[in-house]
């Protein structure tokens, strides 16, 4: 199979099993519901519903054919999910607190950023990481509830 291919597979599929991620985490009754986090004040659930949402729709035929700007779009949507993905991981490991499904979908972004790095600008995807990184820092507010 030829890499496009996989890689065009891999962008239809993946954004799905994100999006099926956080709806199962809606309905997470383990260590998962102690965990909570905004993002602008909307839950990361939601977050990342809409992100995967939008990372499949740039895959339709009619958004697809605009291919330049799609690349850098999916290059600043990616990057910058994984430097918010960082800061995640590592709320989770400071409050020793992990969610199965949080981590899964963060390795979904890792996934998609991977087999998208080819066709990245290197420069783009750097400024869009680090940006990814700001806003988390400055924007994500989380808090791990007790569970008696």
């Amino acid at each position: 199979m030829r890499q496009d291919t996989l890689m065009k597979i891999l962008n239809l599929i993946i954004p799905v099993i994100g999006a099926m991620l956080m709806v199962f985490y809606e309905v997470c009754d383990t260590s998962c519901s102690a965990l909570r986090g905004t993002f602008l004040g909307v839950d990361l659930k939601y977050v990342g519903i809409l992100f995967m949402a939008a990372l499949l729709a740039l895959n339709l035929p009619p958004v697809a054919r605009y291919a330049v700007p799609v690349s850098h779009l999916r290059t600043m949507m990616l990057a910058g999910a994984l430097g918010g993905e960082i800061l995640l991981v590592r709320f989770q490991i400071v409050h020793d607190t992990f969610c199965p499904f949080c981590l899964a979908f963060g390795l979904c972004v890792l996934i998609l950023f991977a087999a998208n790095i080819p066709k990245m600008n290197q420069y783009l995807a750097l400024g869009a990481f680090l940006a990814g990184l700001g806003a988390f820092a400055l924007f994500f507010a989380g808090s791990v509830l007790p569970l008696y």
